[in-house]
């Protein structure tokens, strides 16, 4: 038997929006927003970028300081970066002790393969976040939607000016697609509480038998429970998600979310 609690998920877009898709060649549009049967989309995978990244900062804004880093305590709720590859960027956050390594597997592999280096010679634990939204070979018990709006967009312009005539360079205007502002975009997130045929339960480890050190971070003193995780690390942190999508920096993005359950 599988329990779960769904949230009905609404975000109302309060400037000029826009999450960009292929180009269109049946109208021509060389930077349309992404459709979906024709209603205007906002992916899930947009989606759960913008709530996996206020998870990362939760934990380590909660947990992490420069002096101390996560001291033996916290040291398991600290996140991974989601890829395999680093760059060289992130290989520095990394350093710093902000992210544990490269994204969480199950099972460790400890002789070779392409996670060897971050399992060593001991298995790793997975962290909160990929306890939440999923780590390689290991689904999470948060399932975040793609969200729907009943509308058209708005076709705008923008071009790039010649420094020094002042007026647009040649075959600059290019066309892209807008959602206006007080849009409101809905669909429904499903939350995992209890798998009796898994063996899980949402806010206590897993029964994971293969090489891992499991849900480490819910092994120790800790005050998450079920209650604690669906009220603090769900409805408020997608609630706390306040700007979405591209073209931040011409005025587009800042969104307000409502989350109810149903």
């Amino acid at each position: 038997m599988r329990k779960e609690k769904n949230f009905k998920v609404t975000l109302t877009t309060l400037e000029p929006f826009r999450i960009g898709g292929k180009q269109d060649p049946l109208t021509g549009a060389e930077n349309p927003v992404v459709t979906i049967g024709g209603r205007v989309a906002i992916p899930g995978p947009s989606l759960k970028g913008a709530y996996r990244n206020a998870l990362e900062r939760y934990f380590q804004e909660k947990y992490w300081d420069e002096k101390s880093g996560w001291g033996k305590d916290n040291l398991e709720c600290q996140p991974c970066v989601p890829g395999t590859t680093l760059s060289a960027d992130e290989e520095t956050l990394v350093e710093k002790g902000l992210y544990s390594g490269p994204s969480c597997h199950y099972p460790c592999d400890l002789t070779h393969g392409r996670h060897t280096g971050k399992c060593g010679e001991m298995p790793h634990s997975i962290c909160p976040v990929c306890y939440m939204l999923g780590a390689q070979g290991l689904v999470g018990f948060v399932r975040v939607p793609f969200l729907f709006a009943d509308i058209s967009s708005d076709e705008l312009y923008s071009a790039r000016i010649d420094r020094a005539t002042g007026v647009v360079a040649k075959g600059t205007n290019r066309p892209y697609q807008i959602v206006p502002d007080n849009t409101n975009f809905e669909g429904v997130l499903s939350v995992i509480l209890k798998d009796e045929f898994l063996g899980w339960e949402l806010g206590k480890p897993r029964p994971l038998t293969d090489q891992t050190k499991g849900d480490a971070w819910l092994q120790r003193e800790t005050e998450w429970t079920a209650e604690s995780i669906l009220n603090e690390l769900i409805v408020n942190l997608i609630k706390s998600i306040n700007i979405l999508g591209g073209y931040k920096s011409k005025g587009c993005g800042k969104v307000e979310i409502d989350i109810k359950e149903i």
